[in-house]
């Protein structure tokens, strides 16, 4: 979507940051079209700028009897059809692993925010809340909704995905940096909420040469008391033992972007190093030698460095209590194997629109495409699947995935590279002529 207009009945344009700057505006204009905008035909309806098909996709003016206020809702059904940057689109649940999570979860609200379940509890001040590490409940249908709580690393994807980096465009070539990446996620936070708090207040972006990333997180620390509990993000370095039996962690642009050090404890960095092998193996390698970035998501307690007289002092002393990795290649898409960064790069070159799902807490029994094609003829996308091991567990996986494309979207209305017999990537479908 271009911008934030809204096109109401009878053709007014209509500001969507009126909810926030002129609050008496937005009401005024809303109640003024509500009774047009029921009895229009869908195409005189509300819209935003998005089009499906050549048609503009209607939004809804609703009502609210609680709070007498009104507001913009997305169409039924329709919150995937918009563009992936509009406030009212809404992704397919069914097309990443957001289908592993019961309905509770992820709750969309009608204005385009997202309210989630957290495995952590946020605390601002006080001693650490213990990490809830136990299993998820989960069901008895494999492949199903089971998941009821969003640990770090599905906050992670569903920030990267509300950000839309998981998704690529011709026209993002060379504008898809690591700071730009980290300003989307910002924005990203500002519509998400936890346990009653906006994300953006406790997200902490930091990046090299960033000084209003560095200020915000010293600002965050030095007003909310002596010790801190947030969130930190940023491009991770190197993850290194200390001297005291735990490690280190240096994200991108310490000195000269924000001024922290951090602290993994081992048993923490232990778990992060089990649990994401493929960013592991990639900070093991020289950083000159590195074809991806990993992507720390760190919920941690942060304290000012206040001895006096310090050679510290104005410097911020963290420790990590939890949080995730991501491996992404160049353009900030994320993938799970050398494989996949393989396709995507591939796609990349070869000036494709697509996008890559995401995980989230998913396991491995859920099955969703590696990658899907935007730019063919197939309106709902061209999935993509990339086959990389050979043992027998991932046979048997392999043949499940097979039944399932060739059921969903017919025997050959799938793209698929067996990568573990040395051929050569196949030829990607035929996009769309322009």
């Amino acid at each position: 979507m271009t911008g934030t207009i809204i096109i109401l009945p009878g053709g007014e344009r209509f500001q969507l940051e009126w909810r926030r700057t002129d609050p008496e505006r937005w009401e005024r204009r809303l109640k003024a079209k509500y009774d047009e905008s029921r009895s229009a035909e869908r195409s005189d309806k509300a819209r935003c700028l998005c089009q499906h098909r050549g048609a503009s996709l209607p939004l809804q003016i609703r009502y609210r009897a609680d709070s007498h206020s009104y507001h913009l809702a997305v169409w039924p059904n329709e919150g995937p059809l918009h563009e992936k940057t509009c406030p009212f689109y809404k992704p397919d649940p069914e097309k990443s692993g957001r289908a592993s999570y019961v309905n509770s979860v992820i709750r969309e609200g009608e204005d385009g925010d997202v309210a989630v379940t957290l495995s952590i509890g946020l605390r601002r001040k006080g001693p650490p809340r213990p990490v809830d590490d136990t299993p998820l409940p989960a069901s008895d249908r494999p492949g199903q909704a089971r998941q009821r709580r969003m640990t770090p690393l599905g906050l992670l994807h569903l920030l990267w995905e509300r950000a839309g980096l998981n998704e690529w465009r011709p026209q993002f070539a060379r504008h898809r940096t690591p700071t730009v990446a980290l300003g989307r996620i910002a924005s990203a936070g500002t519509r998400i909420r936890a346990q009653g708090r906006l994300i953006s207040d406790l997200l902490c972006p930091v990046a090299p040469g960033h000084e209003k990333f560095g200020r915000r997180l010293h600002a965050v620390v030095r007003t909310e008391g002596q010790e801190n509990h947030l969130f930190l993000i940023g491009f991770v370095e190197a993850l290194e033992p200390d001297p005291r039996g735990n490690f280190t962690m240096t994200l991108s642009g310490q000195r000269n972007g924000y001024r922290c050090f951090l602290t993994v404890p081992a048993a923490e960095r232990n778990r992060l190093v089990r649990s994401h092998q493929l960013a592991a193996a990639t900070l093991a390698l020289p950083e000159a030698a590195r074809q991806a970035h990993v992507v720390a998501l760190l919920y941690v307690t942060a304290r000012n460095i206040g001895t006096p007289n310090s050679r510290w002092k104005g410097w911020i002393q963290a420790e990590v209590r939890t949080g995730a990795l991501m491996t992404v290649s160049r353009s900030m898409l994320p993938f799970e194997s050398s494989h996949e960064l393989a396709v995507a790069d591939a796609l990349v070159a070869a000036g494709r629109a697509f996008e890559k799902p995401l995980r989230f807490d998913a396991e491995r029994d859920l099955v969703f495409p590696d990658f899907i094609l935007q730019d063919t003829a197939r309106n709902d996308g061209y999935p993509m699947e990339v086959f990389g091991r050979t043992d027998e567990a991932y046979t048997t996986r392999r043949a499940e995935k097979e039944n399932y494309y060739d059921a969903t979207f017919g025997a050959g209305g799938w793209w698929s590279w067996d990568a573990t017999t040395g051929s050569r990537m196949p030829p990607f479908p035929a996009g769309r002529l322009r």
